[in-house]
């Protein structure tokens, strides 16, 4: 009796269970890739733009699951291309280069057809081009326009340092110009070689790599490394790192640290480990 009981009021409290809103049936459909029902909820007045958790849209869901058809839809109705999520920062370009799911073909052509609409975060697009050696997205990004001069140099500078030929001939022919080092000696480059920590524990080997150096986060896989580019006899550019520098302190003839500023954002200070 008590069992039967229980199960009712599990029933009732179904029954009774409010219905989703149309503004969540939106967010829905968008992730599912239910187009025409996308379409026949924006016929109905909800905001394209409606903002749901973390101030995502509908955008963000379709992008995220590579559901071309729904962006194709929230495109036409005005969907923002501009707007940014408040929990990682990423753009609907952002998502689509970079979505925490699995990659599909999908995800670029949603990426050209945000790029061809004039959508922020173009370099990120153009570093995700060359991590897969993706002719046809870098070709997108490239012939948008307004990639600077310096964006062009990171980028065949991290093609080339990653072996991705395409790419890497894509870029050289629009123009592309590697970096002029600033000229430091074989000895004077040895310095700067050795194994830093910052205050958390988190290790950075720093290695000579020809006449530049190389980074790498001791435990990650040994094929993900950073070239750092010396562009004053402390400073050294980090290829591929969006404008992220490391700038070393030197007393007497020891490198003692460095710290990791990036281009937007406060530095992390390491500090060398010793013995290593």
């Amino acid at each position: 009796m008590t069992q039967t009981l229980f199960a009712v009021a599990a029933l009732v409290s179904l029954a009774q269970a409010p219905s989703a809103t149309r503004a969540e049936q939106l967010q829905d459909a968008a992730r599912k890739g239910d187009a025409a029902a996308v379409k026949q909820l924006l016929d109905e007045g909800v905001d394209v733009n409606t903002r749901f958790r973390y101030n995502t849209t509908a955008l963000f869901f379709a992008c995220d699951a590579g559901q071309l058809d729904v962006v194709k839809v929230l495109l036409e109705r005005g969907a923002d291309l501009t707007v940014k999520d408040t929990f990682y920062g990423m753009t609907p370009l952002a998502l689509a280069v970079q979505p925490p799911r699995k990659k599909t073909p999908a995800h670029n052509e949603i990426a050209r057809l945000l790029i061809a609409k004039g959508a922020p975060d173009k370099d990120m697009a153009l570093g995700a081009a060359i991590d897969e050696d993706d002719e046809g997205l870098a070709r997108a990004v490239l012939d948008s326009g307004g990639v600077t001069p310096a964006q062009l140099t990171d980028a065949i500078e991290a093609a080339r340092a990653d072996h991705r030929t395409k790419t890497a001939a894509l870029l050289e022919k629009a123009g592309a110009k590697p970096y002029d080092d600033f000229a430091i000696d074989a000895a004077r480059l040895a310095m700067f070689a050795g194994t830093y920590h910052d205050a958390r524990g988190v290790e950075v080997a720093i290695s000579t790599a020809g006449t530049r150096l190389s980074a790498h986060f001791v435990g990650a896989p040994p094929d993900q490394h950073v070239i750092l580019v010396a562009r004053d006899p402390t400073t050294f550019l980090g290829i591929g790192m969006q404008g992220t520098t490391l700038v070393f302190t030197i007393e007497g003839e020891k490198v003692t640290g460095f710290a990791m500023t990036p281009a937007q954002g406060q530095p992390v200070k390491y500090t060398r480990s010793e013995g290593k």
